[in-house]
């Protein structure tokens, strides 16, 4: 009996043993492995550190950024101080503040211009921009322009240039667009964005003559600019795409001639007329505009008004 009470008493002490450490805070982070945050010693700056990661891991953001905030003032000019700046400046983005974010990470640059972070920091800056692009395309754009200037040949540069150029598009700045995709191929030309800068030139052209209500002069850069990509990039991912734009632009250029053709017949003009016509054959055979100019030129032939 007595044997049989003592390991009732030895199960129901494992067992509570096991409820107890599976009931508690556990939180992992690379930095810190797993780790009890109700626990977790926070006497030096260190240990203060670690459980400011683990408020992150816990998305407790606002208390953080108080605990890395005394950690950099307890410790101005060390590594410890660095490290909790770039989280105080993760936990700003996780926050959605992206604007002290920047600024969290511009302070630490400016402590230290010859940072061996500097890679790291750009990398996370260039991060924030493309975070901002969905909210606030003017601050990415001064973000992206920032990361240029502090690394104009950097391993960001080409794609920050991109960036800027996207976000104006996004904002239907099309001149602006097209100006920052042009830098693209200019300040680097060995970069794998030039093909999609190629692309995207005239397709800014494009989405402007929509807005424009067709503005035809644009139509036409417009197309030559995708026959320039198409003719740089034969193999390009984006070729498929160019040439069914190219055939959407040929068939409204055909539209707007054959219409041409049908004002000067109203104004009495047929041998006008029949000059838009035989255009749109001839420049657009295999558009539906081309069969309707056909049947508009056999017409005019029979009654005699053309030759």
């Amino acid at each position: 009996m007595k044997k049989l009470l003592f390991v009732f008493t030895l199960l129901f002490i494992v067992v509570f043993l096991c409820a107890k450490i599976s009931s508690a805070k556990l939180i992992w982070s690379k930095e810190t492995g797993w780790v009890d945050p109700d626990t977790l010693p926070k006497e030096t700056d260190n240990q203060l550190f670690k459980y400011a990661i683990t408020l992150i891991v816990n998305r407790e953001y606002i208390s953080a950024i108080g605990v890395l905030n005394s950690v950099i003032k307890n410790n101005p000019d060390s590594e410890i101080a660095d490290e909790a700046q770039l989280k105080m400046g993760e936990a700003y983005s996780l926050l959605g503040d992206y604007k002290a974010a920047f600024d969290v990470y511009e302070l630490l640059l400016e402590q230290d211009r010859g940072t061996r972070r500097l890679k790291e920091v750009i990398g996370k800056e260039f991060q924030l921009g493309i975070s901002q692009m969905k909210r606030d395309e003017r601050g990415a754009i001064k973000v992206f322009e920032r990361i240029i200037e502090l690394n104009p040949l950097g391993f960001t540069a080409a794609d920050s240039q991109v960036k800027i150029a996207d976000c104006y598009y996004q904002m239907s700045q099309f001149e602006n667009a097209i100006d920052a995709y042009r830098r693209v191929m200019e300040n680097y030309p060995n970069s794998e964005w030039v093909p999609y800068a190629q692309f995207r030139v005239p397709y800014c052209k494009l989405s402007n003559i929509r807005i424009q209500e067709r503005n035809y002069e644009l139509l036409e850069q417009s197309r030559h600019g995708f026959e320039e990509y198409i003719a740089n990039n034969p193999q390009g991912s984006l070729v498929a795409s160019a040439q069914d734009i190219i055939e959407e632009i040929d068939i409204t250029r055909a539209e707007r001639d054959y219409k041409a053709g049908e004002f000067y017949l109203r104004k009495k003009r047929p041998d006008a007329g029949a000059i838009y016509f035989e255009s749109v054959v001839k420049e657009f055979p295999d558009t539906e505009w081309a069969d309707l100019a056909r049947e508009k030129l056999a017409w005019l032939k029979s009654i005699e008004a053309i030759n």
